[in-house]
C-alpha cells in the first residue's frame, strides 16, 4: 500500500502538546524561597473595576505557547473581556525591588486583580510574590516539581479535568465533523507511542482486510505493517479523524490532546486506561490497559452492529467537546472573576 507524500510541517500546532524529548527542565529557583519561607500572604483588598490579570511564565519560556497554553484559548478569553498581561521570569527578576525596599505595593505583580502562574514551573515565583489579591495556576502538562513536599497543595488550579481543574474541554476550530465518507475498513493511529502502534500491529496481524492511517509522526517512520501517511496540519488531521472507523489515541496530556480533537470530529476512540484519559474522555471513548486489549476494543468497533456503539460514543464526544475554545474561555473567565 503506497504511503502518501508529506508537506513540510506547518506552523499551526497539532493536537498532542508535549515537551521535546531530551530537553532538561528549567529549575524554578524560587521554589527554594517557597520551601524555606512559605507562600506570601494575600492582600485583603477588593478587585478593581477593570479586572486585570497577569500571567507569569516559568523559567526558560518566553511566550504562553512555549509554556503549553494555547494562544486560541487566550484569544477566546479576550472575547470575554480579559486580556492577560504576560510577564516572563526574566522580566520579573529585573523588576524585583531591592530586598530592603520590598513592600506589597512595590511588587510589579501587586497591581493585578489575579496573578496566574503559567503552569507549575512558574508557581513558586507567584506564590512568593508579595501583595497579591488573588493567585492561581493555569495548568499545563508540566507537573509540579517536588510536589511530594506538599507546597502545591491548596493552590487553585484552572484547567481541564485531566490537568487538575474543572474547565470544559476545548478544540481548535479545524476539528469539527467533515462532509467526508467514513471508511469502514480504516483504522487510524496518532503518534509514535507504543500503546497505539503495538495495538495497530496486532490488529494488522488479526485482520488482512483493513487499511491503516498514521498521523502525527516523523516523515521517515517505518512500521511493520503497511500504512497511509497523513500530511501535518489541523485540516489534514481533521479530515483523517473524520474518515476512519476507529482511532487509537495516545496518552492525554496538555490542553489539546489528540483524543479530544478526535472526539470533536466524531471519531470513535480507543485510549489508554489511565486516570488522565478517563478524566478527559469520560464515557465518550473505550479504554484499554495495553496493546492487546486495545486491539480487542478496535475490533469491537469494527464489528459494531448497525453502528450503534459508534453513534453512542459520537454523541457523547460531541457533548463533551462542543468545539472551539469559547466555552472553555467563558468558564475560565468566570473562575478568574470568582477568585
Amino acid at each position: 500500500m503506497p504511503r502518501l507524500k508529506r508537506r513540510p510541517p506547518e506552523p499551526a500546532p497539532e493536537p498532542e502538546d508535549e515537551p521535546v524529548v531530551g530537553t532538561p527542565a528549567a529549575v524554578p529557583w524560587a521554589l527554594g524561597d517557597l520551601l524555606r519561607d512559605g507562600p506570601a500572604p494575600l492582600a485583603d483588598r477588593p478587585g478593581s473595576e477593570g479586572f486585570s490579570v497577569t500571567l507569569v511564565l516559568g523559567p526558560g519560556t518566553d511566550t504562553p505557547r512555549a509554556a503549553g497554553i494555547p494562544p486560541e484559548l487566550l484569544g477566546a478569553l479576550r472575547a470575554e473581556g480579559i486580556t492577560p498581561h504576560v510577564v516572563t521570569a526574566a522580566e520579573l527578576e529585573e523588576d524585583a525591588p531591592p530586598a530592603a525596599a520590598a513592600a506589597p505595593a512595590a511588587d510589579p505583580l501587586a497591581a493585578a486583580d489575579v496573578v496566574l502562574a503559567a503552569g507549575w514551573p512558574a508557581a513558586p515565583a507567584v506564590l512568593t510574590a508579595p501583595g497579591l489579591r488573588a493567585r492561581a495556576v493555569l495548568a499545563t502538562a508540566e507537573p509540579a516539581p517536588l510536589a511530594e513536599l506538599g507546597w502545591a497543595s491548596g493552590v487553585p488550579v484552572l484547567g481541564p479535568a485531566w490537568l487538575g481543574g474543572g474547565l470544559p474541554a476545548g478544540a481548535d476550530a479545524a476539528y469539527v465533523p467533515k462532509p467526508v465518507h467514513r471508511r469502514e475498513d480504516l483504522v487510524l493511529v496518532h503518534g509514535e507511542e507504543p500503546f497505539g502502534l503495538l495495538a495497530a500491529a496486532e490488529v494488522a496481524q488479526r485482520r488482512d482486510d483493513l487499511s491503516f492511517a498514521v498521523t502525527g509522526v516523523r516523515p521517515d517512520l517505518a512500521l511493520p505493517f503497511p500504512f497511509l501517511g497523513v500530511d501535518p496540519g489541523p485540516e489534514a488531521l481533521a479530515h483523517a479523524f473524520a474518515s476512519a472507523t476507529v482511532a487509537l489515541a495516545p496518552a492525554v496530556r496538555g490542553w489539546r490532546p489528540a483524543a479530544i480533537a478526535m472526539l470533536a470530529c466524531g471519531q470513535a476512540v480507543v485510549a489508554p486506561d489511565d486516570a488522565a484519559s478517563r478524566a478527559a474522555l469520560g464515557d465518550a471513548a473505550s479504554f484499554a490497559r495495553g496493546p492487546l486489549a486495545a486491539a480487542d476494543a478496535v475490533e469491537a468497533f469494527l464489528a459494531d452492529p448497525d453502528y450503534a456503539l459508534r453513534a453512542e460514543r459520537a454523541r457523547a464526544g460531541f457533548a463533551l467537546v462542543p468545539g472551539g475554545w469559547s466555552a472553555t474561555a467563558a468558564a475560565l473567565a468566570a473562575a478568574l472573576r470568582a477568585l
